[in-house]
């Protein structure tokens, strides 16, 4: 059964259920209240024939006497101590009311009974006859106009309900199409990504808020994170296959040399050697490179915190200095916090500096600046620098600067750098610029928030 079945079955018979519970309710009360009302009103006519007996019992005689009050439809009965009885009745239809069992009460009683299915009231009262004798008075009265107003509210709450009914199960059948339609929309969709293989999104109502809605925003966020996985993966599979092919090609071309002259030419075996090590240097930095870009930023794993970015440029710079034997000249002039990611932020600073230090020999520097809200790492150096058109394009995947231009005319690298950059900076809520003249020399600058602590304690540089 299909949940769309389901829901307009449960619903449907839900309701059903509820509306036969409350029109039963509805007229079980009112019956009950009616026959308490006509026990009522054949007591009071009861205890009025009583009355009436004491006062007129000397000068009418008794027979006559019941007579007069005996019901218009019923039957009046006096049961002596001994069990005898005198019944009277007034219409042909109670005739068979004098057949009924009857015996003598010592107290005032009155209920509902039924003969031959039709209705009555019984009442038994104590009474004190002419002669002394106490003796029962009984009053047996028809409430057929009662059970008639019954019968006719039953027969209306009968048709109520078949009628309330319909439109019940029209609004259930509604009600079960407007709660799975996302889901059909939502397996159509998925049927439709299966057999095209192109990433689709769900046609929501943007008014709506409701928890299918939200289902279906859910579901569109998810096909965002596929789709962008997806193309993160061919990006990472094509940009692997393109862009490790060239340093495994001179790999293997050195290796061969080796093999067949290495032992024979110790410059080959050198040259062979230094590249070889070089490429392979080369493939791991563009292979981890290649490898975090084709993650998404929230698997980075970005921890914000407060960071001393002057301490943090002082070790980069150390580190840096000491891996390249380049002189690198950091400015720091005290303790300056910004909030970002420290391991993610020291990788972008390396980043940035080993961009400089391929297209410059001359020193490369350091600077930090504080501002109001925003502080600033600047990474200069005084190397080839680029073009306008150049500096728009910097930040594109696998894109170089025109090497021709370089002093030493070769700079290594794999045109990823800058790209990682952008998206580190992106992640620990970084900003980078880059300004640029040819053959002056590029300055990058990293710009981050301020600690608000740092801004409350620190004066303004």
């Amino acid at each position: 059964m299909s949940l769309r079945s389901k829901i307009y079955g449960y619903s449907s018979v839900l309701f059903a259920v509820l509306l036969i519970a409350v029109n039963l309710s509805v007229y079980l009360v009112f019956e009950r209240v009616s026959i308490n009302n006509e026990i009522r009103r054949v007591e009071a006519e009861a205890e009025s024939i009583v009355a009436g007996v004491r006062q007129s019992a000397g000068s009418i005689p008794p027979d006559d006497l019941l007579r007069a009050y005996a019901p218009i439809n019923g039957m009046l009965r006096i049961v002596h101590e001994d069990g005898s009885s005198s019944p009277v009745t007034t219409t042909a239809a109670s005739e068979q009311l004098s057949q009924l069992s009857y015996q003598y009460e010592n107290e005032k009683k009155a209920e509902y009974i039924q003969v031959d299915q039709v209705g009555y009231v019984w009442v038994s009262m104590p009474l004190i006859w002419p002669d002394g004798e106490v003796v029962n008075l009984q009053v047996t009265q028809s409430v057929a106009e009662t059970e008639g107003g019954l019968a006719t509210l039953r027969t209306v709450l009968v048709i109520v309900t078949i009628i309330a009914l319909i439109p019940a199960v029209i609004s259930s059948r509604i009600l079960a199409n407007r709660m799975t339609r996302p889901i059909q929309q939502m397996t159509h969709t998925m049927r439709d990504i299966q057999a095209s293989g192109h990433f689709k999104r769900l046609p929501l109502e943007g008014a709506s808020k409701d928890e299918l809605n939200t289902m279906g925003q859910t579901f569109n966020r998810m096909m965002d994170l596929l789709e962008s996985n997806f193309e993160r993966q061919e990006r990472f599979v094509s940009d692997a296959s393109h862009e490790l092919k060239t340093p495994l090609t001179i790999i293997e071309s050195y290796a061969s040399l080796l093999q067949r002259r290495g032992k024979e030419r110790p410059e080959v075996f050198d040259e062979a050697v230094e590249a070889i090590l070089s490429e392979s240097v080369r493939m791991r930095e563009m292979t981890e490179q290649l490898l975090l870009l084709a993650k998404q930023p929230e698997q980075w794993n970005v921890q914000l915190e407060r960071v001393d970015i002057a301490k943090l440029a002082a070790e980069s710079t150390r580190a840096f200095r000491e891996a390249y034997h380049r002189e690198v000249r950091c400015d720091v002039t005290g303790p300056i916090y910004a909030i970002s990611d420290e391991s993610k932020l020291k990788q972008l600073v390396f980043i940035l500096l080993d961009n400089a230090r391929k297209y410059s020999e001359d020193a490369i520097e350091v600077r930090l600046d504080a501002h109001d809200e925003n502080c600033c790492i600047r990474i200069v150096d005084r190397g080839i620098g680029m073009r306008e058109e150049e500096l728009a394009k910097v930040f594109d995947r696998f894109y170089q600067v025109d090497i021709s231009r370089t002093r030493s005319g070769s700079a290594s690298g794999s045109g990823l750098g800058l790209s990682l950059a952008k998206e580190l900076a992106g992640a620990v809520g970084a900003q980078i610029e880059l300004s640029s003249t040819e053959g002056v020399g590029t300055e990058a600058c990293i710009i981050l928030p301020r600690s608000k602590t740092d801004r409350a304690d620190r004066p303004l540089s």
